[in-house]
């Protein structure tokens, strides 16, 4: 039985090879429609030029987006019967509103019968998968928000990387009485600051009770780590922990602050490092620390998300073939020679990493090594996350007490699940 299951197995996988081979060998046009952000446009353009150059039958119709837009517009697309062939996403709440409304292909066969686990990082795999451990998303980079800093800066005052929330708060005193603000954010949007404040309610909070409250089984108003994270997070912006102005900043005009040696830290994933080289700043001047989150006064989880593809559940075989032809080419080692501009960290395991973004080497196996938990807007309904946004601003206007804080932000949520 086991000979004639391994049988069936390679007869399956054969078979699905050839498949790939016929659809990469057809004489017969076919067209793959893709959203993807603006962003990538610099790599995915010429990824995109070079596959269909070498499969002149594999058209791949891009259109490009802002973050915002793609998002809206999958929806509006989702409600129209009218998504593309294939399509960007960012993971949890955002992918899991086409899983749970069966609007995206079911990728845990095709998977299985192509080596998935043998290919991808597990850890990005894992956020690839709905509720029901089915596996409905192609993973693309394994991500997370650190902490950037300026190493030159660092140097210059003397300074460690801080391994402890205390040592982190030293550093940020030290900063400051050399002339340097500790960390650079904008308010204008509520999404940044988020960034800090879902690390303060890590390390307040704690990762069992922080976990609880993300998925609504906590009562945020009886949250004490609640009020000491923001608490904590008014003291830093009256010490001038942020830059002066910061409440009415556009958080994509932050990371200049950074680069100019205003600042010397700031929260932000791995497409910092894109900017730096575009920028044609001083590497050597870079490196980042997982913010010191852990209650114990130790590192602890940082906050985590994946970068995928998802696929129109109404995908024809041989559109999938040809979609499945793209992103092998995508992230082969050829492609990644070439087109060095591709996003870093990728989620294939043993991708080599281009000399320009040598920055976010061990990235992944710090992923690992902290664990993680899903950045906040990732996780909560947009009404929520403008509702916290809204009560973060109030606390920082002095408007809202800490301590009331989590009652008003319980209110919103009581009124989203009554709706």
């Amino acid at each position: 039985m086991k000979k004639l299951a391994a049988l069936l197995t390679l007869i399956m996988l054969a078979s699905m090879a050839l498949a790939g081979f016929a659809v990469a060998e057809s004489e017969e046009q076919i067209t793959l429609t893709f959203w993807t952000p603006t962003w990538r446009k610099g790599a995915e353009e010429g990824i995109i030029n070079d596959f269909m150059a070498q499969h002149p039958n594999i058209v791949i119709e891009t259109t490009y987006m802002s973050t915002d837009d793609i998002k809206a517009n999958c929806k509006i697309a989702a409600s129209s019967g009218t998504l593309p062939d294939m399509w960007y996403n960012w993971g949890g709440i955002n992918s899991g509103y086409y899983i749970d409304n069966e609007l995206c292909y079911d990728l845990t066969e095709y998977a299985e019968e192509n080596n998935w686990s043998e290919k991808y990082l597990a850890a990005a795999l894992d956020l690839c998968r709905g509720s029901d451990g089915h596996i409905y998303c192609l993973p693309q980079n394994l991500s997370a928000v650190m902490v950037w800093y300026r190493t030159d800066i660092f140097e210059e005052c003397g300074l460690e990387v801080p391994t402890t929330f205390a040592e982190l708060e030293a550093a940020c005193d030290v900063l400051l009485e050399n002339g340097y603000v500790p960390f650079a954010t904008g308010g204008q949007t509520g999404f940044h600051i988020s960034r800090y404040m879902e690390e303060l309610l890590e390390y307040y909070c704690g990762a069992e009770e922080h976990d609880a409250l993300l998925n609504l089984e906590a009562d945020w108003s009886q949250s004490e780590g609640l009020v000491k994270a923001f608490e904590k997070l008014v003291e830093w912006a009256e010490k001038g922990y942020f830059q002066e102005g910061f409440m009415s900043e556009d958080p994509n005009n932050t990371k200049p602050y950074v680069f100019n040696g205003t600042c010397a830290m700031i929260m932000d994933n791995p497409g910092i490092v894109t900017d730096i080289v575009a920028g044609e700043l001083d590497t050597a001047d870079y490196a980042y620390f997982p913010f010191p989150s852990e209650t114990g006064d130790s590192v602890g989880r940082v906050a985590a998300f994946g970068k995928m593809c998802q696929f129109n559940k109404d995908i024809t075989p041989e559109k999938l073939e040809a979609a499945m032809l793209f992103w092998d080419y995508y992230y082969s080692e050829e492609s990644m020679e070439i087109h060095t501009a591709i996003e870093q960290p990728v989620a294939v395991i043993g991708a080599s990493i281009p000399e320009e973004s040598k920055l976010v080497e061990g990235f992944a196996d710090t992923i690992n090594e902290c664990g993680s938990f899903t950045v906040f807007d990732n996780i909560m309904q947009p009404e929520l996350c403008d509702a916290f946004y809204a009560v973060t601003d109030s606390v920082l206007l002095g408007d809202l007490a800490p301590a009331d804080a989590g009652a008003e932000m319980q209110a919103s949520i009581d009124a989203y699940l009554a709706n």
